[in-house]
């Protein structure tokens, strides 16, 4: 029983690793889409919610992009500083988000 919780304790880095991957992947994504509407507007002011809302997921995905590498090499990074990163990184998006009406 312990050679498979051993095996598992693997797969279950291997799996977060993935997971991290895939946030950043989705965090580049929903940038690219708040950005492309921020510049199809017709007025700077209305743009600026749409472009720091872009400007923070980029933050997101780097963060999870480097979580992601982290967890590859095997180094156990204190998972508090990323999540504070990624929770301030979610606050700075939802506030335009409202503002502008996509949420």
């Amino acid at each position: 029983m312990n050679a498979v919780m051993a095996a598992d304790a693997g797969l279950a880095v291997e799996r977060t690793a993935l997971s991290w991957r895939r946030t950043a992947l989705s965090a580049v994504v929903a940038a690219i889409v708040l950005a492309h509407a921020a510049a199809t507007t017709h007025t700077w002011l209305s743009a600026a919610p749409g472009f720091g809302a872009a400007i923070a997921l980029v933050i997101v995905a780097a963060t999870c992009y480097r979580r992601n590498q982290t967890l590859r090499a095997r180094h156990r990074a204190d998972i508090g500083v990323v999540t504070a990163w990624v929770a301030a990184a979610v606050a700075m998006v939802a506030g335009p988000a409202l503002t502008i009406g996509v949420a």
